[in-house]
């Protein structure tokens, strides 16, 4: 049985995103749930396999799982970073009470960044955060992510993976879509007119990207740490994803994301193609002011 996820366009890093975390979301509900790419409607869409093929039972499953997924992770802090000491103190405490079954909290730790190379109140924190660290009464990506998931619901949800894309939600902007980037110089209205009028955004599409980010750890190297599927070319930073055709896990899928030939300027795609990796997209992690970042459409390599 499966399930094609329309409205997703694996070239957009927030539909791919959204369709890693849809996957995560639903592996308790379905077990043998396995997730491939294929064409149609002219760009790449998500296939969903071992679930129901019922678009509604298939919404309200993933509503119901997502609903009762724990905050615990994104209430740890309001901001992204925070301190070392504190972060350390969570890490003990993922640490002592994590299990095989349940390693929920540790995963989404591993994934906001490391101590390692701690020489600064802050520690280094993942490269998917696009927002600034705390805007000015102290929040960032963690209070963003809480209130997305409290906003988010089953309309929310079947527009993003079933509609074409509207962009007619309220709340916080993750900035992982590149439409996110709208600034003045490129856009229609007047600055007066968009201090008036917030940002429209995908709301289900942020809130089930935000349960992918267990999938993309931040890694200690040698001299810096890097944010898995980011990688540097003199002074610019680039985030690149596999599409696949055959059904894989989600533990795979942590695997496919680490091959080190995707980040190649030119990567082997006959090696790839060995592997099941039918395309390669990759965007570059701009930033446009001091505040904030945003990623460029997503191309193929």
């Amino acid at each position: 049985m499966e399930l094609v996820l329309t409205g997703i366009n694996g070239s957009n890093p927030l539909g791919f995103l959204a369709a890693l975390g849809t996957t995560l979301t639903m592996r308790e509900m379905y077990p043998g749930i396995r997730l491939s790419w294929r064409i149609g409607g002219g760009f790449w869409q998500p296939v969903v396999h071992g679930c129901t093929t019922d678009r509604e039972a298939f919404i309200q499953t993933l509503f119901s799982a997502l609903k009762g997924a724990s905050l615990e992770p994104f209430e740890a802090e309001r901001k992204l970073p925070f301190a070392v000491d504190f972060l350390v103190t969570k890490l003990k405490d993922a640490q002592t009470r994590g299990t095989f079954q349940d390693r929920r909290f540790a995963d989404f730790l591993a994934a906001f960044g490391t101590e390692v190379y701690g020489d600064k109140e802050a520690f280094n924190d993942t490269s998917l955060r696009l927002v600034r660290g705390g805007d000015s009464v102290g929040q960032g990506l963690l209070a963003y992510a809480v209130t997305i998931r409290r906003s988010v619901d089953a309309a929310a949800l079947r527009r993003t993976l079933f509609e074409i894309w509207s962009y007619q939600d309220d709340g916080p902007l993750l900035r992982w879509d590149p439409v996110d980037d709208q600034r003045y110089a490129l856009v229609w209205n007047s600055p007066e007119d968009k201090q008036k009028k917030q940002i429209k955004s995908m709301l289900g599409a942020n809130a089930l990207a935000l349960e992918s980010l267990v999938l993309f750890p931040v890694i200690p190297t040698s001299k810096t740490v890097v944010t898995t599927g980011f990688h540097r070319s003199g002074r610019h930073e680039f985030f690149t994803w596999p599409i696949w055709q055959c059904p894989v896990s989600p533990d795979l899928v942590r695997s496919l994301l680490s091959i080190p030939e995707l980040h190649a300027d030119r990567p082997n795609r006959t090696e790839l193609a060995a592997r099941g990796i039918a395309e390669i997209y990759r965007c570059e992690r701009i930033a446009p002011n001091k505040y904030y970042k945003n990623f460029t459409p997503g191309l193929p390599v």
